[in-house]
Order: C-alpha cells, then sequence, then structure tokens
C-alpha cells in the first residue's frame, strides 16, 4: 500500500509539472504568435515570404521540429532593429527583450548536441607547453602549418585537423625539442666581449665611402637611417650558443629637437631568418655620457646585434635644409657570457634527473671556428634501464597534466625499453620513449577526458588565460579536488591575470579578435601615406595592447572599447594623433584625452584602422564587415557569386559612396550593404593608417599642397549615414553614440569571442541565455572586463564536456 501511494504521488506531482510547465509554454507561445502576428506577419506570411521566410508557419511548429537556423535569423533581425522595418510601426523595448527571450529559449530547445570542447593544441600553445614542460626555448611554432581558424580564433577544434603529415612534423618538433634540452659542449667561462665601432673594419669604410651617409663624429658610428649599411659589432658577437648579457652605448646626434630611438634585434646577420624583436629605447645623453640600453637574451653562434635608427619625423632632402641632419651615434656594443653556465644544462637535469650515475660522454669532434678541439657530448648511464623507465614514468604525468596510472604509462615505457634491448645507445632509447610521449594524443590533445574534473579545469584555465599547461600550483588544487569550487576558480583567475604569462592572453586574444596579427599583411603605399615607418607600426601594436591589459588589471568596463576618455601612447602615436605633450617613444603611458579628441575606443585605435584597411585605401565595406563581425557579434555571409568588388579609387574621380550606391542597386547586395555601409562610412573619418581626415588623398585629380607631398587633395570624406534600424549619425562621434546606446549587443559580442577562445569550440545561437548569464554576472562589477573573464570561467559552457 504504501509502495502504491508513494507511486501515485510520483504521478501526481509529475502531471502537476508537467501542467505547471506547459501553461506557461502556451503563453509565451501565444505572445510571440501575437508579435509575430502583429509586426512581422504582412511581410513573412501566407500571402507573402520575402527571404524565403514564414514566421506563421516556424510559430506552429513543434520545438523539437523547428528550424533553428530561420529562428536565429528572426532573433538576429529583431534585435538588431531591422525587422519590422524603420517605416513600419515599433514595438516598445519591453516586448521587445521579452520576444527575444522566447526566441531564445525556442532555439536552446530544439538544439540539445553541444560541439564538443576536444581539441589539439594550436601551434602556440604547442610552443608554450614545451617550453614551460621542458625547461626550453627554442623556437617551435615555425615548425607546424598554420592552424585554421573558426568564428575568428584559431584554437577552436573544429579547425584543428590531424593529418599523417602533420603528425610527422610533430615528431620533427619533438626530435627539435630534445636537442634543445641537451648541451653538448661545455661552456666557455663566461667572459665580456666588446666591440667600439670606430675600431671596426667594415665600420671604417663605410665612413670613408660614404655609404649611406653614416659619419665618425666623437669616436662614434653615426646612422640616420635602419638602411644599409649595419651597424657592425662583431667583436662583440658571441662565439658559442647561450644566454648572455648586453650593453650598447649610444647617443643623438643633432636631434633637432626630436626624441630619437633605436630598434634594437638579435639574429642572423644575413639571410631571411626571422630576427628576434628586443625592443625601441629612447636614445638620450651625450658623448660623454651616452646611454646604455641593457638587455638579456639567449644568442646562438655567430648571432650578431642589430642596431636601427628609428628617426620621426625623418630628415629628407628637401625639407629643411637649414636643419643638421639627426642620428644616432653608436659608441661600443659588449655582450657578457654565456650566462648558463650549468654543464649539464638545467633542462636536462630536469628531463634525466640529477643523479650521478646519468654523465655527459665525449663523442664526435666538432669544428668551431673560435674554439680547438672541441667534442660534441652524449648522455650516458650506468644503470640504462632502471634511468629509461624513471625518466619516461617522470615525464608522463607532468605531459599528460593529470595524473596516469601504470597502464597507461607502460606502452610508452615498453618502446624505450625495447630500444635498450634492441642495442640502441641510452640517449636514443630515451630519445624514442621522450618523442612518443610528446607525439600522442594525451600529450597534443585538451579536453579529451570522458568527465571534466580539477585537472581538466587546471588545463582549461591554464591554456585559456596562458596559453600553456598548468602550473604547480593549480596542479596541487587540482589534486585537492578543490577546483571545482567557484571560489578558487576566482582566486585563481585573479592570481594567473597577475602573472606576466598573461601577456600571452592579451597578445592572442587581442591578435585574433582585433586582427592585429595583419598589421604586416600590407604596407601603405609611400605615394599616399609617406609618414608611415616602423616606429608608427610598433607605435600601434603598443596602444592596444597596453589599453586592454589596463582594463583588463582594474576590471574597468568594456564599455571602454566603445568609447573612453584616455588611451596609451607614446611620442610617435601621440604626434600622429595630434595629442601634444606625450614624450618618448620607448615607453606607453595612460594619456587622458582633450575634450576636443576624436580619439577612445579601440575602434579609433591606428592598429584597427590599418588593420582594417587594404594598405592604400579604405573601404567601408570591409571596415563594415569587420565591426558587424567583430564589435557587433553579427558576422555576414559573402557576396553572391559574380558580383564584383568595390575598389577604392585612388585616382580621386570618384567617391566611394558614389560607387556603393550603383552598388546597392543590386537586389541581391542592398539587405547586406544596409547594414555594412552605415558603420563604414563612419569610419572613414579615419584613413589607412589610422590618422584623421575631411578629404581623401588621390594621386591623380585634386588640388595640390602647399608641401611637396606625393599626392594631391581629393574629394571631400562623407561619414554621414542611416543604420538599418532607421537611426542617422552625421559623423563617427554620432556613430559611436549610437554603439554606446546598443552596449549590450557589444557585450554580448565580446563575452561570445571570449567563450569561443576559453573554451575551444564555436558559440552557436543556442548558446545565447549562456551567453546572457556571462554578461549579468559581469554586469554586477559594471561590465568589467576581468569580471566577464571570472564569469566565462565559471560558465557551464566553460566547465562542461
Amino acid at each position: 500500500m504504501n509502495a502504491v501511494f508513494r507511486s501515485l504521488v510520483v504521478l501526481v506531482g509529475a502531471v502537476c509539472c508537467v501542467i505547471a510547465s506547459s501553461q506557461p509554454a502556451r503563453s509565451a507561445d501565444g505572445s510571440l504568435q501575437k508579435f509575430l502576428h502583429q509586426y512581422c506577419q504582412a511581410c513573412h506570411g501566407p500571402e507573402n515570404q520575402e527571404a524565403e521566410l514564414r514566421v506563421d508557419s516556424l510559430v506552429a511548429a513543434r520545438p523539437e521540429h523547428d528550424s533553428v537556423e530561420a529562428w536565429a535569423r528572426v532573433l538576429e533581425m529583431i534585435e538588431a532593429g531591422e525587422m519590422p522595418p524603420a517605416d513600419e510601426p515599433r514595438p516598445d523595448e519591453a516586448a521587445v527583450e521579452q520576444v527575444i527571450k522566447q526566441i531564445s529559449e525556442r532555439i536552446a530547445a530544439a538544439t540539445t548536441q553541444r560541439p564538443p570542447a576536444l581539441r589539439r593544441m594550436n601551434r602556440q600553445e604547442y610552443e608554450n607547453t614545451m617550453h614551460d614542460l621542458l625547461g626550453i626555448d627554442v623556437p617551435l611554432a615555425d615548425l607546424l602549418p598554420e592552424d585554421g581558424s573558426v568564428q575568428g580564433f584559431d584554437n577552436v577544434g573544429t579547425g584543428l585537423s590531424i593529418s599523417s603529415v602533420l603528425m610527422e612534423q610533430y615528431l620533427e618538433a619533438a626530435n627539435v625539442a630534445f636537442d634543445a634540452v641537451i648541451r653538448r659542449i661545455e661552456p666557455l667561462p663566461a667572459e665580456t666581449r666588446r666591440a667600439d665601432l670606430m675600431q671596426i673594419k667594415e665600420n671604417i669604410e663605410s665612413v670613408k665611402g660614404n655609404k649611406g651617409g653614416v659619419i665618425e663624429v666623437a669616436n662614434s658610428f653615426v646612422k640616420f637611417t635602419p638602411g644599409w649599411p649595419p651597424a657592425r659589432v662583431d667583436a662583440a658577437h658571441p662565439i658559442e650558443d647561450g644566454v648572455y648579457r648586453c650593453r650598447l652605448a649610444v647617443w643623438p646626434q643633432d636631434p633637432g629637437g626630436r626624441t630619437i630611438a633605436v630598434a634594437v634585434y638579435v639574429g642572423a646577420l644575413f639571410g631571411p631568418e626571422t630576427l628576434q624583436n628586443i625592443g625601441v629605447f629612447d636614445v638620450t645623453g651625450t658623448p660623454e655620457e651616452p646611454r646604455l640600453i641593457e638587455f638579456t637574451t639567449r644568442f646562438k653562434e655567430g648571432h650578431a646585434i642589430h642596431i636601427l635608427p628609428r628617426i620621426w619625423p625623418e630628415h629628407v632632402t628637401w625639407r629643411d635644409k637649414h636643419e643638421k641632419r639627426p642620428g644616432v651615434g653608436i659608441m661600443w656594443c659588449e655582450t657578457y657570457g654565456p650566462l648558463d653556465q650549468s654543464f649539464p644544462s638545467e633542462a636536462q637535469k630536469q628531463l634525466f634527473g640529477d643523479v650521478d650515475h646519468i654523465t655527459m660522454v665525449p663523442d664526435k669532434p666538432i669544428y668551431m671556428r673560435h674554439r680547438k678541439g672541441v667534442k660534441l657530448h652524449r648522455v650516458e648511464s650506468q644503470t640504462p634501464r632502471q634511468d629509461a623507465e624513471r625518466i619516461i614514468r617522470t615525464l608522463i604525468p607532468r605531459a599528460f597534466r593529470r595524473p596516469v596510472s601504470d597502464k597507461e604509462m607502460q606502452p610508452f615505457v615498453q618502446l624505450t625499453l625495447d630500444r635498450l634491448d634492441a642495442g640502441r645507445p641510452f640517449e636514443q632509447a630515451v630519445r624514442a620513449g621522450f618523442a612518443a610521449v610528446l607525439c600522442s594524443p594525451q600529450f597534443l590533445l585538451l579536453n579529451r577526458q570522458a568527465e571534466v574534473d580539477d585537472y581538466e579545469i587546471a588545463s582549461r584555465l591554464s591554456y585559456f588565460l596562458w596559453s600553456t599547461l598548468p602550473d604547480e600550483p593549480l596542479m596541487q588544487l587540482a589534486a585537492e579536488g578543490k577546483l571545482s569550487d567557484p571560489a578558487v576558480r576566482h582566486a585563481q583567475v585573479e592570481r594567473m591575470v597577475k602573472d606576466p604569462r598573461i601577456d600571452r592572453f592579451v597578445e592572442n586574444f587581442t591578435g585574433q579578435w582585433l586582427d592585429l596579427r595583419d598589421i604586416d599583411f600590407t604596407t601603405p603605399a609611400q605615394s599616399l601615406y609617406p609618414e608611415y615607418e616602423p616606429l608608427l607600426k610598433e607605435a600601434m601594436l603598443g596602444e592596444t595592447r597596453s589599453f586592454f591589459t589596463h582594463l583588463l588589471q582594474q576590471d574597468l568596463s568594456v564599455r571602454n572599447l566603445i568609447d573612453s576618455d584616455f588611451t596609451f601612447l607614446n611620442e610617435r602615436l601621440a604626434d600622429h594623433y595630434g595629442i601634444p605633450g606625450v614624450q618618448g617613444h620607448e615607453h606607453f603611458r595612460k594619456v587622458m584625452l582633450p575634450e576636443e579628441s576624436v580619439r577612445g575606443g579601440v575602434l579609433t585605435q591606428a592598429s584597427v584602422l590599418k588593420v582594417t584597411a587594404n594598405g592604400t585605401a579604405t573601404s567601408p565595406v570591409i571596415r563594415g564587415v569587420w565591426v558587424m563581425d567583430s564589435i557587433l557579434g553579427r558576422p555576414l555571409p559573402p557576396p553572391p557569386p559574380g558580383v564584383p568588388a568595390v575598389e577604392p579609387d585612388i585616382r580621386g574621380a570618384t567617391t566611394i559612396r558614389q560607387q556603393l550606391d550603383q552598388h546597392r542597386d543590386i537586389a541581391a547586395c542592398a539587405r547586406c550593404h544596409n547594414r555594412i555601409d552605415p558603420p563604414g562610412f563612419a569610419l572613414e573619418h579615419f584613413d589607412a593608417i589610422g590618422g584623421e581626415r575631411q578629404w581623401y588623398r588621390s594621386l591623380g585629380e585634386g588640388e595640390k599642397l602647399e608641401k611637396k607631398l606625393p599626392y594631391r587633395k581629393g574629394l571631400p570624406v562623407e561619414t554621414a549615414s542611416q543604420l538599418a534600424d532607421g537611426r542617422e549619425f552625421s559623423d563617427f562621434r554620432e556613430f559611436r553614440q549610437c554603439l554606446l546606446e546598443d552596449q549590450d549587443t557589444f557585450a554580448r559580442a565580446l563575452a561570445s569571442k571570449l567563450l569561443i577562445y576559453a573554451s575551444g569550440r564555436p558559440v552557436r545561437s543556442a548558446d545565447r541565455l549562456s551567453v546572457q548569464r556571462i554578461i549579468d554576472a559581469a554586469s554586477q562589477n559594471d561590465l568589467g572586463l576581468r569580471s566577464m573573464i571570472h564569469a566565462v570561467v565559471q560558465s557551464e559552457l566553460f566547465l562542461s564536456r
């Protein structure tokens, strides 16, 4: 009797739940149907189906049979204010919000399958992981192919395929990493190597031959441009690989009121090898008391220090002939090292163990230009089987980022021991096991566990914010089972944001969200933009990264990304923006913007304006598409086939607006261009390198300018337009105000971008409610950027399988 009674109670309770949940659903469907009937059905109903869409059929269908794609289109149009059209009766804001919520719930109910979080590391994550796991710094990313991009990011699983060719490249990279662990040559004692530039034959000959205009002043080699000839510092070059402390004495020659800078690189003196950028430094002092630039870096034998003047405005022959030419006086350069005297190397001790029975044994002789009788060393063990097994068993849990059972370890251990049994030397046997571990799916794949446990959370946090494997504190918390606690995750995010490795997040996220990685994709034509040069390009990137980092560290509102009363500038960029009072190129500082300045927010930053132009001219189409996707989170489909692209007329005969007016007459183009063109026109206020303008630069028609510039004054810029929802604006400032009024749209777009990057999987229309919860959580702290990251880390989309 009791069992029957309990069953009846459960049954009655279930029926009550169904009644309680179905009544609001029917009510919601009714209000949704009423809304769509009143505002949408005239154009998308039984008689008319514009865009092949019929909303009454959508409402009538059962949720599981709904077309998610169609509902997503309806949601996007209502949310953007494009439906109903601007000239039709408009619903009030509360009704719109209610309908958006109802449609979002329908989409979520009709979509059950979530894209898997499983993915492999991208190549930058792979390099960082190998470096941090093994204690090496050899380049590895370039050994792997470019990663695919999905929804704007290269760490999304569906864009990271694996092939047999890729596995061969992973094997090659693992071998390069293994060789980097072992120091084959016992280092020389640390010593100072010094080059006094005017005692070097090549520099003396360059001065005598007046090559590139170089001169000698105060026993210094004075260069005026970054071009030929190079400042040779051969006597200071290290004669073997290692880490070196470097010093460089420089001073400004006839600066003429300028702040002169110098860029320093390290790498091969000649050839196509990529140079390592050390930084840009202000040149101060005098020949009697020059500035000493100091840095520490790793050198390869034969690598050189490259010293390139960065002088702006650059002195040219047709201007200011009365002014002495500014240059950089380079007195001397020295290196001290190698600083890493450990033999075996610290990385080798970490991998092989710092034990007496593993030794370095001289092997094959090697020719070195500056050393005689040098032999390479190999690693040997007095107890090879025990040591080989210990090495692989120690490596595996660290590489796999979790505890590993003996059963899972055994194949890797056995492979290593089999090599020993086949007569292979100890080092080769360990190399085989090492490569097998670091080419295994357990190492290369992320989010592969059947359950999201604390170790999985540790990896997700670490690859999100540091692009590398978890550090010891994260692993310890995972071992204690504490990362499942939201408060502990919150504390770890706070810790990780303060760690220098957060720079990887700033660079990788902004590099893809804002396309800063494409800064070198085009080079502005010197005939149109003679003021563009490397110092300006480097300043562009510095502003955006410094600005984003400040928002993150201070947890400032993401609204600052749309409009702010400050930015981060150095002298070169401040001069470009026409903002006085900023001295020095070396450091970026927070600058409060003048009231009359149009700057503020990422859309006014030269880096973004540069990457959204084609190098010679701007295109409202390119910039409009970029704003719709990156800022508003509303990516548009590609243009229909056969429709010609709109190319700006740099000859100055027609405006881009005239060309787009003709383009918009094509019916297939009109709908998208009504959304694309307005933000694009607003950004016409800025040229291809982020300068303000009222007229276009022309290489053909137009008014000649007073200065002997290679371009003419072309047609005036027109920035006024009308958004797809009917709002009008006359200039960029008014357009930016429209974006601020749509701050919820921007916040949702940014939250989605962060979630894609953090989880490594696409964000779908069905995830809208989850994204909204992130925004709601961040809103408690005025939509702070760090608060939004905290909300992402607490999201079920970040934590789910």
